[in-house]
């Protein structure tokens, strides 16, 4: 047994170091390895960022553009639609639904603050008229407190309007369903009902009877973009504004961060087309900025 003792060895000291400095290689190259590797990812994370942020932002600004001018109806029931961008009037309804009001510079330089007029809710078409109740073709129709404004169209005329003031808002009730998709869930037949009987929103006592071929649209928002720095921003935003013309409530959202206050401009193109220019910017560190250009036409 002793001697089975005595015959033991541990590891020398050269071993030891040996081991040791292997460790430390190991070590390093794993460190060096992450380092590199979070270097390239906060990189990519900011690029990545910025990708989103434009994704984001166009979606919306591709669905108020795709809107601008729908919907909207003219003064004096009657429209002058130009061959080119007009200046809205400055009271509703304008003379050309097209038109844009720029707020800052001006659309050959370059707008950084432009106005105009959209549908942005539902709208629908009146098929068959069954006594008391209408079947209609509902694109996002709705009678919710907040949404049950509508003008009525035959043809390009709205009807009831002579040419004084504003058109006649009109509510629907009885409608069922509310927010009926026409496009993904759209057979061909009529997808909603409704009262056939509409009353003026300003007016209970004033009614109007719906016909076949009337088309209903939701009174439109006047749309705003524009640029700003506010306490809480951290930086600069690309800002969405709409106001109700039924109701006249505002409402302002965050569309996007952007590099600074001369990051959106929008320029006249020719006919009713409009050129932006948008510098968008990351809100991850390092900071990355991605400048778009884009062309909206109605």
């Amino acid at each position: 047994m002793s001697y089975f003792f005595t015959k033991q060895k541990g590891f020398t000291m050269v071993e030891i170091l040996i081991v040791i400095i292997l460790c430390a290689i190991i070590a390093m190259a794993a460190l060096g390895l992450y380092l590199a590797s979070d270097k390239v990812f906060k990189k990519m994370k900011a690029t990545s960022d910025v990708l989103e942020e434009m994704r984001s932002a166009m979606a919306t600004l591709d669905f108020v553009f795709s809107r601008w001018g729908v919907g909207v109806p003219c003064k004096n029931n009657n429209c002058t639609i130009g061959s080119s961008i007009t200046p809205c009037d400055a009271t509703y309804p304008p003379s050309d639904p097209l038109c844009v009001k720029c707020n800052s510079g001006d659309l050959n330089s370059g707008c950084s603050d432009i106005e105009f007029y959209a549908n942005l809710y539902g709208y629908g078409f009146v098929v068959n008229v069954n006594g008391t109740q209408t079947d209609l073709i509902s694109c996002r129709l709705s009678t919710d407190k907040e949404d049950n404004y509508y003008y009525i169209w035959q043809g390009e005329k709205v009807v009831n309007y002579n040419g004084s003031g504003s058109p006649p808002i009109y509510k629907l009730s009885k409608l069922i369903p509310y927010n009926q998709d026409c496009i993904e869930n759209y057979t061909g037949s009529p997808n909603a009902k409704s009262s056939t009987s509409v009353i003026q929103a300003d007016n209970a006592t004033s009614t109007y009877t719906l016909q076949p071929g009337d088309i209903i649209i939701r009174v439109p928002h006047k749309v705003r973009l524009y640029v700003d720095s506010k306490s809480n921003d951290n930086g600069y935003w690309l800002y969405l504004e709409k106001t109700d013309m039924a109701t006249y409530e505002n409402s302002t959202t965050k569309v996007a961060k952007v590099k600074d206050l001369n990051s959106f401009k929008v320029y006249y193109a020719q006919g009713h087309t409009l050129k932006l220019e948008i510098e968008f910017q990351s809100q991850s560190k390092p900071e990355k900025v991605l400048k778009i250009e884009r062309y909206f036409a109605r």
